[in-house]
Formats: structure tokens, sequence, C-alpha cells
């Protein structure tokens, strides 16, 4: 196994019903997106939530309000997809496929994953309707939880796609 991305985990914040829906993980050498403004989604730093009460054996009790830390892993000789939230651009050896904004729903509707929007993204086609199903917002990243620096605070949060 050979690490390919280390970091720290991260998602939505616990209180929203809306947004991103599963963990990320952040690598700690991102590469900032322009200042952003609205108020869709936004990105935190996971933390652990353990208690002494709570807590599995062998885990120490210091975790509890602790940040996570996080990695992805790969092993030789198998073919690989990874999106990585925080950069546009692919780590040494990995091919690009595209690169654009980490997007999800909006924070205050139902949650739903992660994804990484292509930077040159098109319709389907010109047809135009507003039905209001699954609907795709930017996130911006939000320090606290989240380690500002190396991340900026109410910033895109750009991704992209490699292949290995």
């Amino acid at each position: 196994m050979r690490l390919t991305v280390e970091g720290q985990a991260g998602g939505n914040h616990y209180k929203y019903r809306g947004g991103g829906s599963n963990f990320l993980c952040l690598p700690n050498d991102p590469e900032n997106g322009k200042a952003y403004s609205y108020p869709n989604d936004i990105l935190h730093g996971a933390e652990y939530e353990i208690h002494s009460n709570t807590k599995p054996s062998g885990l120490p009790a210091s975790l509890v309000n602790k940040e996570v830390p996080c990695a992805v892993c790969r092993r030789k000789g198998k073919v690989s997809v990874l999106m990585i939230p925080g950069r546009k651009s692919c780590y040494k050896g990995w091919q690009s496929e595209y690169n654009g904004f980490l997007t999800s729903e909006e924070k205050d509707h139902y949650r739903a994953d992660y994804i990484c929007l292509d930077g040159e993204a098109e319709p389907l086609d010109n047809r135009s309707s507003n039905e209001e199903g699954v609907l795709v917002y930017p996130i911006k990243a939000k320090c606290g939880s989240l380690r500002c620096p190396p991340y900026k605070d109410n910033t895109e949060v750009l991704c992209t796609v490699c292949t290995k």
C-alpha cells in the first residue's frame, strides 16, 4: 500500500440537515479557490466526539473535540480513480481527467454526496425546467475545525479527478 493523500477529514456541519453527506479526505497542501460569499453549503473539518462513556476500549481519552486526520492509500498495480477535494491538480504520477469545483446540496435542503463538478460544465441540452429535484451548489471553506492555513476562509473549494 502506498500513501496517496494525507490530510484532515472534513464534511458538513452536524446541525445542517442538507449539504454534503459523505466524509472527505482534505489534503494538507490545498490549492485554494477565489473568495466566495454565497450562503450555500460550508466545508468544515471533522472532530472526534468520543467521550469517556462512549469510548471503545483501547482508544485514548484525549480525542474529544480534536480534529480527525485522514489518509488515502493505493495498492500498486490496481486501477484507481480518485477525487481530491481542495486541489485543482493531481499529484505526481497521476493523470488528471478533469478539475473543477466541489459541489453538493444546499445546507438547508436534504443531504447528498459531494461531487466534483467539471470546471467546463455544460447543460444536458437546451431544455430548461425548474422541477427542483436534487440541486447542485458550490461549496466554500469555513475556518475553525478546518485548519486555516493551509485552507482559506470563505473561498471556493476546488477539486480534481485523477486516475492511475
